[in-house]
């Protein structure tokens, strides 16, 4: 067709990666957020993760995992027993990916940032120990280590900063770089797990509606506490806003990034069954490996006593069933059928199609 690719539609491009966007503007809304509503006790953010962390999961083990990979499988021809080995494989490579990934945006947030005298600070999950001076994740004036006007950035109070003792304010000076550390740390994290993403969003429309949207929207409601957790440290240790939000809006912008080689991939008429069943399984291991290893401890630090991390991961893990529920409801009848007729023709390959143009078999002339 004009204006599009191999088949594809250009306005059917056009949508798959507007899905793409959509999800990488949740990472804005996130660092916005600190503007909107100010974030003052650790229960909010450990609600936030611990929520991202629950549509992260269910979306990855059941739809895309238990769904996606294996079905692609099926239907590249594999037997039952195949599909499912390869999708698992698949899934567990995702995992050392992650963790390459994790380690190469340690080193590059550290890298330039490390002081001879600056502490090296833990991943993600560990940001704000709870025998920091302060626990809470926020920084009043009284406690900003460079006197920085939390509202404008700017310099004042030069008599109530020389009252501060020495001792006392190399340690918020240390707090702040920790934090400062913590939120690039974040955002290279963010920025490098946010490219698959963009990907397996854009292929994911791509393989259907239902599906581009359905994992647009899961990864759109686990960006938000993610944008969040960047914006909120760069803000707490600058006392920047404008830095905070460009900070999460760098790390979203790998998302479209990710889009454009799915478009590229399209495009070059190269995926095939059994192309979206290995990229469903990388990611879906790519995503539930981020949610065990950052989300959930990052949770449970800003929650120890669990007040919160527990029922709202089982809130989130509840709203995304309710909402593949809907869409699967939602199908019409004949995409069921054509489910029904895809199993059918896996479970027997000898038996002619239910669906196929040639069953029933013509009459032949004069019969």
């Amino acid at each position: 067709m004009a204006g599009g690719c191999h088949g594809v539609s250009g306005s059917q491009l056009g949508l798959a990666y507007a899905c793409v966007f959509g999800a990488a503007i949740a990472s804005i809304l996130g660092g916005l957020f600190i503007i909107v509503v100010p974030v003052k006790n650790n229960l909010f953010l450990a609600a936030s993760l611990a929520f991202a962390a629950g549509v992260m999961l269910y979306i990855s083990l059941v739809d895309i995992y238990a769904g996606k990979a294996i079905g692609h499988f099926v239907e590249a021809g594999h037997a039952d027993s195949y599909a499912f080995t390869y999708a698992t494989i698949c899934f567990f490579c995702g995992f050392p990916i992650s963790w390459v990934l994790d380690k190469l945006a340690e080193r590059l947030a550290y890298h330039g940032h490390e002081g001879p005298t600056s502490a090296r600070t833990s991943p993600i999950p560990e940001k704000l120990q709870p025998d920091d001076a302060t626990s809470q994740a926020t920084i009043d004036l009284s406690s900003n280590p460079n006197n920085v006007d939390v509202e404008s950035g700017s310099e004042g109070g030069s008599q109530q900063a020389s009252k501060i003792p020495a001792e006392e304010s190399s340690v918020k000076v240390a707090r702040s770089r920790k934090l400062v550390h913590m939120g690039i740390l974040a955002a290279m994290a963010v920025a490098l797990h946010n490219m698959p993403e963009g990907l397996v969003t854009f292929v994911g429309y791509m393989d259907s509606i239902k599906s581009g949207i359905t994992t647009a929207v899961a990864i759109a409601i686990h960006n938000i506490p993610e944008g969040m957790v960047i914006s909120s440290a760069v803000y707490f240790g600058t006392g920047l806003r404008w830095r905070a939000i460009l900070m999460a809006a760098l790390a979203a912008f790998t998302e479209p990034l990710g889009g454009l080689i799915g478009l590229a991939v399209v495009c070059g008429g190269s995926m095939t069954e059994t192309v979206f069943g290995i990229l469903f399984g990388l990611v879906g291991g790519i995503m539930t490996y981020i949610s065990l290893k950052e989300l959930l401890p990052g949770a449970r630090n800003f929650d120890p006593e669990d007040k919160v991390t527990t029922a709202f991961l089982s809130a989130g893990m509840i709203i995304m069933a309710c909402s593949l529920i809907a869409i699967v409801f939602s199908s019409p009848p004949e995409t069921v059928a054509d489910v029904l007729a895809v199993a059918a023709d896996a479970a027997s390959p000898s038996l002619p199609s239910l669906t196929s143009s040639s069953y029933p078999p013509p009459l032949a002339a004069g019969s």
